[in-house]
């Protein structure tokens, strides 16, 4: 693919000595960074949705959705590693072109599947593009933020994620309410393809906040040298415990997110209306919890306000999954008090990871450490699928979710705090 053309980038100095164009690129920043990983969400949750149409479809049992979702996770690792390195060598906004067009299209191919092994090779491409987009758009935002704003602009840009997912939960509810299951997953992949229309916009409008490389080392630059910069003395310590932090926070979600549709029809008994009434309170909870976490980040720190986050994680799906439900109210009640407390977890990791690292390799060390987190923490859907025949899909939902906010809280410690902190100089 041939690189599109990019507005150049603005230089560091921008914020003061040219105020309203600072003001006006970061505005894009914010929409480019934020509409990205929404639309992101809007094509990656469709498949936990669709699941059981799917298993039915192809003739596959739970264990194998939940290797699938692995696999594809795994893939997204991958992609992160790439798509972060590629960051610091090409620039920010030129990746994220790439990376939209790219689950985009592979997320419409995917409805193309005739059998588990096609869908797993639509979902393993998939999964290479989901897994740059974060990086990258965590990256160019982080580096237009004011450091005593960072926890709120990047807990905003997480709560897009929420939009999307709400997004592909009404297109999965109306989809499904008007045509059969068998045909009805495929069309809601289908539908994933809209979100490659964006690039236009971002080609046209959004630049980088600074050359990573000075002028002319670009042709000689290794586009992978970033992930060794990142092992080198001073930074491997913090690389191997910003992954280990991420293997678990992004376990801890994963426990929730990949199996509560099938869980609400299956231990619930919620048809499709009653699923999508309980998933959109959800997530409305999980937007809430976003944004309120921005708030609290950048008011305590990050080590106090996300150990709060993973407290409040456990103790609501302690509440959801052995508190009996005895209304609809209540069922409701629960299920946005595991969004909220669950996503809350999700909205500081932002600003947590892109403070870890310096800005030549930033894009490179939260490709890693985000990305391989989620590589290795994509086997707790896996683990979750196979418990499941003999301790109930709730309980090991439980079990996996919980042992993993465990340690996330324990890694973050190990991290410094780094409240506060200029990006850019």
């Amino acid at each position: 693919m041939s690189a599109p053309e990019i507005p150049p980038a603005a230089p560091a100095a921008d914020a003061t000595q040219e105020p309203a164009e600072y003001r006006t690129r970061y505005r894009r920043a914010v929409t480019a960074s934020a509409l990205g990983w929404g639309l992101d969400g809007f094509d990656h949750t469709m498949f936990p949705l669709a699941l059981g149409a799917i298993l039915a479809t192809l003739g596959a049992n739970v264990a194998t959705g939940g290797t699938i979702s692995t696999i594809s996770l795994v893939a997204s690792a991958v992609g992160g590693l790439l798509g972060g390195a590629l960051a610091d060598r090409f620039g920010r906004a030129r990746v994220l072109i790439w990376v939209i067009i790219g689950f985009s299209v592979f997320t419409a191919l995917s409805a193309t599947a005739q059998n588990v092994e096609q869908l797993i090779v639509w979902r393993v491409l998939e999964g290479l593009f989901f897994g740059a987009e974060w990086p990258v758009g965590v990256a160019l935002l982080a580096e237009y933020a004011k450091p005593e704003r960072r926890g709120r602009v990047m807990a905003f840009m997480q709560s897009a994620y929420s939009i999307g997912w709400a997004a592909s939960t009404l297109s999965y509810f109306a989809i499904f309410s008007l045509l059969p299951p068998e045909i009805a997953w495929r069309v809601l992949f289908c539908v994933g393809l809209v979100p490659a229309l964006f690039v236009l916009w971002i080609r046209r409008n959004v630049s980088d906040r600074v050359d990573r490389l000075p002028a002319g080392a670009k042709e000689k630059a290794n586009p992978l040298a970033g992930i060794r910069e990142i092992f080198r003395p001073g930074l491997r310590s913090r690389t191997i415990v910003a992954t280990l932090f991420m293997v678990g926070g992004h376990g801890n979600y994963y426990a929730v997110v990949s199996f509560l549709p099938l869980y609400l029809s299956t231990e619930r008994g919620l048809q499709v209306s009653g699923t999508t009434a309980y998933l959109l309170v959800q997530i409305v909870g999980g937007f809430v919890g976003y944004v309120s976490s921005g708030f609290f980040h950048d008011r305590f720190g990050r080590r106090p306000t996300q150990t709060v986050a993973y407290t409040l994680a456990v103790a609501s799906m302690l509440l959801f999954i052995l508190t009996p439900v005895s209304s609809v109210v209540l069922g409701l009640v629960l299920v946005f008090l595991v969004g909220m407390c669950v996503s809350s977890c999700a909205g500081g990791l932002g600003a947590i990871l892109s403070e870890q690292f310096p800005t030549s390799v930033r894009g490179s060390g939260l490709g890693f450490s985000y990305n391989v987190g989620r590589g290795v923490a994509a086997f707790g859907p896996m683990v979750i699928g196979f418990m499941a025949a003999g301790f109930g899909l709730g309980n090991s939902i439980l079990v996996v979710g919980c042992g993993l906010a465990v340690l996330a809280t324990v890694m973050l410690w190990l991290m410094p705090e780094t409240k506060g902190k200029e990006l850019v100089a």
